[in-house]
């Protein structure tokens, strides 16, 4: 995605006004199938990629899929072939240069800019991640990746059961298999208590052994990875299968920085809570056996061999992975090797041990709540049949984009649900060496420099390396013509991706309907910082060797090795500091969402008390990112989970000391 700092007002084209239909036309798919042509390099799977981006539009929220029909149906007529190319003629009777000129004027229109974006988007991640069936595609031999690995052992799979189409019961049903919902499936079922695990994604397994990117974000992926917000300035990343993120993300194994930790104790006016998340880090670090990285990949090596260079501090990461060198390097696809200890393989195999029934493909639709208590789940398994669960205790750990929504239809009011959403908005640079860099090979996060994270009283960026695969890659270069596009991929296996990470002051919200539309537009202070954080980013790349580096902006800025002087480099921050201030459109992504039912002091700040319980209602807990009280400024997943920790446990120690006095058992207890 391309475009950054837009008002937060939605373009008519993505707020659902569209009355196009929600079924292309013949004549929307005939301008499609151009526009996809027009975008891609010539050596791509024209036939492959067109039938995975007509099957991405289908799978588009109608809303969506209206809107782009609306702009597809402008681009086929004469009238938008003189607007846009000075040819009285629909797109796909123009010739390719006059295409080319309709697309760049079409991303030069503010309300049509989502459009551009949601088209590039699509085109450029298929042309690079679709194979041609047998796991080759002549676009990979240019660049140089090798695409899927042929030594993957099949692993055992994670036992889950087909959800039964009646009513059953369970002491606890927890919504959402991924940090949050892992780590409470595991301790309740350990305390004993009968617990059904409902996650509306499927087994991640399947999908790993094949090392696939198309096929992995199609299925492993929230919205088959086309999530993002209301106009489509952020690309979102979020898990959405057995295990949750914690089955794709980079295993990145952060705490909260101390400042962070002391701000949400104050924040929740709970003093000893800094204390408590610190006995619940060090209970997940040892069930996940997180340990910090020894070694780096070349792309890694960049931060560790720039800082070093510079006289800065870099760290290396804890993970919750033991990778094999280059062998690894796929596992945001799921890891095929057995080697990452997400959810599935740690605390959801502990929960099945203890008797937990594990149900995929099952999405819970309201949670039901009588007298003030929840009294049990309504669900739909994977080919509509309805599941109700009775049971008196809800544990929510559906994401901070699905969570909100869930709780509004289950009958919870608060002003602040769904509001306060933070996505750690990042970008990047890429750093062109003179030798193979191979993004896609090795342990994928292993080293980063905070030097400038507690900046701006602590909301400054962190740089860190991003794993990349060619769809991804593709998907985030600036397009400006096929030919040019194709020429900066073509030299990819030479390229780092440096990633400068905001923890952002910027709030968005999520709707509370089923839609859940992500509003939010990059705060001018936090375009600020991430302009600091992408200028340290370069200085660490020239200082590891870099020839070049360029930024992700719509038309990019560039700087070589040659002009890397120290003026020329502070001369090239000034240049990222003006672009902030005026809002150029910059490729964003955030793989971070938080905040949206956020845990606060008293019923007045917040959807969920200290111990992550919803107010005014007994035996609802959440424990996943919304739950937090701001941005964390890490990596959420083991924050996340040392929070369902903490909430699980405080659960079951109250239970325990009711019932040894004698006591009723209520959550609240």
């Amino acid at each position: 995605m391309r475009t950054a700092g837009r008002d937060a007002a939605k373009p008519a084209l993505f707020n659902g006004t569209s009355k196009a239909a929600a079924v292309l036309s013949r004549a929307q798919e005939t301008t499609l199938a151009a526009v996809v042509e027009t975008f891609v390099p010539g050596d791509a799977d024209l036939a492959r990629t067109r039938e995975l981006v007509a099957g991405a539009v289908d799978r588009l929220p109608s809303h969506k899929r209206g809107g782009l029909a609306a702009v597809l149906t402008a681009l086929g007529s004469p009238v938008g072939g003189v607007l846009l190319a000075g040819r009285p003629r629909g797109f796909a009777r123009l010739d390719r240069g006059a295409r080319e000129r309709a697309l760049r004027a079409l991303a030069r229109i503010g309300p049509l800019r989502p459009a551009f974006d949601a088209l590039a988007r699509l085109s450029l991640f298929a042309a690079y991640a679709v194979d041609d069936g047998s796991g080759r595609s002549a676009v990979w031999t240019r660049i140089g990746y090798p695409g899927p690995r042929s030594d993957v052992a099949a692993g055992d799979a994670l036992a889950t059961v087909p959800p039964p189409s009646h009513r059953i019961s369970a002491d606890a049903v927890v919504i959402g298999s991924g940090a949050g919902g892992g780590v409470a499936a595991a301790l309740l079922a350990g305390a004993g208590l009968r617990v059904v695990v409902l996650e509306a994604g499927p087994p991640f397994e399947p999908v790993a052994a094949r090392q696939r990117e198309a096929e992995a974000f199609r299925d492993l992926y929230l919205e088959a990875g086309l999530a993002a917000n209301h106009d489509l300035s952020v690309a979102i990343l979020a898990g959405a299968c057995v295990g949750g993120g914690t089955s794709i993300n980079w295993s990145t194994s952060l705490r909260l920085r101390s400042g962070v930790a002391r701000s949400w104790s104050a924040m929740l006016a709970r003093p000893a809570f800094a204390a408590e998340l610190a006995d619940a880090y060090d209970a997940v670090e040892t069930r996940l056996g997180v340990t910090v990285a020894t070694t780096h990949n070349r792309n890694n090596a960049v931060i560790a061999d720039g800082c070093a260079e510079l006289g800065w501090e870099a760290r290396a990461i804890p993970r919750n992975a033991d990778c094999d060198g280059d062998r690894c390097g796929y596992c945001g696809f799921g890891c095929a090797y057995g080697n990452k200890r997400g959810t599935a393989r740690t605390y959801l195999q502990d929960a099945v041990d203890a008797g937990a029934s594990i149900h995929a493909s099952t999405r819970a639709t309201r949670i039901r709540i009588a007298q003030g208590a929840v009294a049990g789940v309504e669900a739909r398994g994977e080919d509509g049949a309805p599941l109700d669960v009775d049971a008196p205790l809800v544990v929510l750990a559906a994401g901070a984009l699905r969570t909100p929504g869930l709780l509004a239809q289950s009958g919870v009011r608060s002003p602040h649900l769904g509001k306060h959403l933070h996505l750690h908005p990042t970008s990047a640079i890429s750093a062109l060496f003179a030798d193979p860099i191979e993004t896609w090979h090795g342990a994928m996060q292993t080293a980063l420099c905070d030097r400038f994270a507690e900046s701006d009283d602590g909301f400054g960026a962190t740089i860190e390396a991003a794993p990349s695969h060619p769809g991804l890659m593709a998907q985030a270069m600036p397009w400006t013509s096929r030919d040019a596009h194709a020429a900066v991929l073509s030299s990819v296996r030479n390229r780092a991706s440096l990633i400068a990470l905001t923890r952002d002051r910027g709030e968005g919200a999520v709707g509370l309907d089923e839609r859940a539309d992500v509003t939010y537009a990059l705060a001018l202070g936090d375009a600020r910082n991430l302009a600091v954080g992408l200028a340290a980013a370069a200085r660490i790349a020239f200082a590891a060797g870099a020839q070049d580096v360029s930024t992700l902006h719509a038309e990019p800025l560039t700087l070589t090795a040659e002009a890397a002087t120290p003026a020329g480099i502070d001369a090239f921050a000034a240049t990222l500091a003006r672009y902030a201030e005026r809002k150029v459109p910059l490729a964003l992504f955030s793989a971070h969402q938080m905040g949206s039912a956020r845990m606060a002091a008293d019923p007045a700040g917040g959807v969920l008390d200290p111990d992550g319980r919803v107010y005014g209602v007994e035996g609802l807990l959440v424990v996943d990112g919304s739950a937090f009280p701001s941005a964390s400024g890490v990596n959420p997943m083991l924050t996340i989970m040392a929070l369902a920790h903490r909430a699980t446990s405080a659960l079951i120690a109250r239970r325990a000391a009711s019932r040894s006095s004698g006591s009723p058992v209520r959550s609240r207890s």
